[in-house]
């Protein structure tokens, strides 16, 4: 049975949006060793606040499947069971 998740995500540029979707899977990702570039370049230089994590959900939303960090969800609201109902919708 899957979940339903409400959540609002921090964009790194245009602030927090409001996300849901069906939980497809949630992993614990390790990517050793990280370069000095990816972790310090230049596409995160406008967000100090960013770090590299290795928690990772992916939802099935109306475009498609989405990864999103769990550190950069603000809340986040599941309702197990319901995701089944809902994903046939998509």
């Amino acid at each position: 049975m899957s979940s339903l998740v409400l959540c609002s995500y921090k964009q790194p540029v245009e602030g927090s949006k409001f996300r849901w979707g069906v939980l497809r899977s949630q992993r614990d990702t390790k990517k050793e060793p990280l370069s000095y570039e990816t972790v310090h370049g230049s596409y995160r230089a406008d967000d100090p606040e960013f770090e590299r994590t290795r928690k990772i959900d992916t939802l099935q939303t109306r475009d498609g499947f989405r990864c999103f960090y769990r550190e950069r969800q603000n809340w986040r609201l599941a309702i197990p069971f319901v995701g089944s109902l809902v994903k046939r919708f998509f």
